[in-house]
């Protein structure tokens, strides 16, 4: 577990007319404020990533199809420096993960359907400064391949 992510399940509330899929609300205990909302698209075999966000904390919920989430901490004081961690999320882990300021990531659909991911982040983009590298040529050892097991 890197220092600072929080992995929260959450609620689907199902009744005859369809679902709610909570994510967020200004009294839980891990709000930690309201800069935007948006929603992204990630087609099959697609990796997005790898990002970092040196002002925003993160906030991603999958509402569709699946990810898998990859997150490297490169922050120099943290206690898990360099360490990766993998989070498989949407329909069938429903939860909420909420990255600190500083930490890579990265995602890509697991199975063969689009997913879509809510991130609700605690500034504006305009207001962040985010990096970007390329998933398959980084720093970051990560093989972002299928491993049939």
């Amino acid at each position: 577990m890197i220092d600072g992510v929080v992995i929260k399940k959450l609620n689907k509330i199902p009744d005859d007319r369809g679902t709610i899929l909570k994510m967020q609300e200004s009294t839980d205990e891990e709000f930690k404020g309201f800069g935007e909302i948006y929603f992204s698209t990630i087609y099959p075999n697609v990796v997005k990533g790898w990002h970092l966000h040196k002002k925003a904390i993160l906030n991603y919920a999958v509402i569709k199809g699946m990810i898998k989430l990859v997150l490297y901490d490169s922050r120099e004081n943290s206690n898990t420096t360099n360490e990766l961690m993998e989070i498989y999320m949407g329909t069938e882990n429903y939860c909420l993960v909420q990255i600190p300021a500083g930490v890579w990531n990265g995602f890509r659909t697991v199975g063969n359907e689009y997913a879509i991911v809510a991130d609700l982040i605690t500034v504006n983009h305009k207001d962040d400064e985010m990096l970007r590298m390329d998933p398959w040529k980084s720093f970051i050892k990560y093989d972002w391949n299928v491993r049939d097991r």
